[in-house]
């Protein structure tokens, strides 16, 4: 008696316990769909081949709605010799902007170490190529595609504004039936033009080859003080482009080459989110 008396109390405690857990998954559930929530996913290769450098970060919003979504781009900077897309200043604003409804891939490229100029611009194409190859998937509109970088990431994310297919900068990737190109872009400290006589500075890899109304809008952020891309360079860059018809914005902010990095971030957050929002309507 005492043995049946106590199998039918494990059996009572274990639908207890099974009751109990289900009930704290629903009520989990139903907790976490009260709110927005974003899923981060590490080193996504967006190109097969031997270079580690072909990854990305993506963070998309995970329970915002059915409808589709603008994607934005983040290109580091690092002079094309070093940085990484695993810098706090990029993690942060790739977490931010899918708070704010993008989906968001922050890139890693070849820097120069690796491989010479073109391959940075080539590999950031993919990088684009893989996100429309991807846009059923991710719930992304291929036609509302922006990018951001800064300094040598501003120059990388120019070029996908300014340059397309027939320019030959694609390179020898993945997803070549996609389109590389972006619909809008902004760019924080960006050389648009290398300014020396060397093989780098070729105008076919710079902004300033492709002066022309035939772009997306464009937003160029620029320290008063910058002693590294010279702020008389990207005043002319800007004039040419105003003077053939281009929509450009530019921003001129007190300080030296970090203004859109560090040190004038309560200025230029406000002004590339409220320029997105204009353009990409998260």
């Amino acid at each position: 008696m005492l043995k049946k008396t106590f199998q039918l109390l494990v059996v009572v405690l274990v639908s207890f316990t099974i009751q109990s857990n289900a009930q704290n998954v629903s009520n989990k559930d139903k907790l976490l769909s009260s709110y927005q929530t974003i899923t981060v996913t590490k080193d996504i290769p967006y190109r097969e081949g031997a270079s580690d450098a072909w990854k990305l970060d993506l963070a998309m919003p995970s329970n915002f709605g059915s409808e589709l979504r603008p994607a934005l781009v983040i290109v580091h900077g690092g002079g094309w010799a070093g940085g990484s897309k695993s810098v706090d200043v990029y993690q942060k604003m790739m977490v931010e902007y899918a708070g704010k409804g993008y989906v968001t891939i922050n890139v890693e490229y070849r820097l120069t170490g690796e491989a010479g100029f073109p391959a940075c611009i080539e590999d950031v194409k993919n990088a684009v190529r893989w996100l429309r190859a991807h846009a059923g998937e991710l719930q992304v509109d291929p036609e509302r595609i922006g990018t951001y970088g800064h300094s040598a990431g501003a120059h990388l994310a120019l070029m996908l504004g300014m340059t397309s297919e027939k320019d030959g900068l694609e390179g020898d990737g993945s997803f070549s039936e996609f389109s590389s190109h972006v619909n809008v872009v902004a760019a924080g400290s960006p050389p648009t033009e290398l300014g020396r006589d060397v093989p780098m500075a070729k105008s076919v890899w710079w902004p300033i080859g492709y002066i022309s109304a035939e772009h997306p809008p464009l937003f160029l952020i620029q320290g008063t003080e910058d002693p590294v891309v010279k702020p008389e360079l990207t005043r002319d860059f800007v004039d040419k482009m105003k003077q053939a018809g281009a929509e450009i914005k530019y921003l001129e902010v007190e300080g030296g080459h970090d203004v859109a990095y560090s040190s004038q971030l309560k200025v230029t957050d406000p002004a590339i989110s409220e320029f997105f929002e204009m353009h990409l309507k998260p």
